[in-house]
């Protein structure tokens, strides 16, 4: 995996290293469970300048967060990127900006979860969801002044949400800042929903 994050880094930029220790791990239950242990992050931006947020008909009324999915054992994590971008939004897209790795740890110190966060162009498509197992019932085009907002509803989640609207606001914290950054203009380096490629690093992860 570290292998892998070198790679990417050289073309999509260095990313923010982002440690996080939780208080409660009551999250595992849907991100860390089924030996799941890391997970990318698609924060999509649309021709608009807006980003994609999502809901599913199992969260709170009103909940919606950046659209994740789970890195399957032995896949790379671009491969996952875009394989997870185009199962559950069926947009194509340009990757642009490794914004962060957050490695999440338990109170002793131990590892518990990854996310790795990027920042993809929308290009071409039609917005829907493919797979009725994701569950999707709505999607929110956030301004980036609004991207904090999304953050402060999630860790306003009540029980037995708290601990997990806790920690899905973290992803959205890592990207705020990343999007007051310059805009490139391209990304010659760049690979596409088109061309999902595997990375010889993987590992399983979670879908919460």
């Amino acid at each position: 995996m570290e292998a892998e994050i070198a790679r990417l880094a050289k073309r999509f930029g260095r990313p923010r290293q982002v440690v996080h220790t939780l208080p409660t791990i009551g999250f595992a239950s849907g991100s860390g469970g089924r030996g799941r242990t890391a997970e990318v992050a698609m924060a999509i931006r649309r021709p608009t300048g807006r980003f994609l947020l999502q809901a599913k008909r199992s969260y709170p009324v009103g909940t919606f967060r950046l659209p994740t999915g789970g890195i399957k054992r032995g896949e790379g994590i671009e491969h996952a990127l875009l394989r997870e971008t185009r199962e559950e939004t069926s947009l194509r897209v340009e990757i642009s900006r490794f914004v962060a790795a957050i490695t999440y740890r338990r109170p002793d110190g131990s590892r518990l979860f990854a996310s790795y966060l990027f920042i993809l162009e929308e290009r071409d498509g039609e917005l829907r969801c493919d797979d009725p197992r994701e569950g999707i019932t709505d999607w929110l085009e956030a301004e980036p002044a609004h991207l904090g907002e999304a953050a402060t509803r999630l860790r306003a989640c009540p029980e037995p949400w708290a601990s997990w609207g806790q920690f899905r606001a973290l992803v959205l914290d890592a990207l705020v800042p990343a999007v007051h950054a310059p805009r490139a203009s391209g990304n010659p380096g760049g690979s596409t929903g088109d061309s999902p490629r595997s990375g010889d690093d993987g590992a399983s992860a979670g879908d919460a």
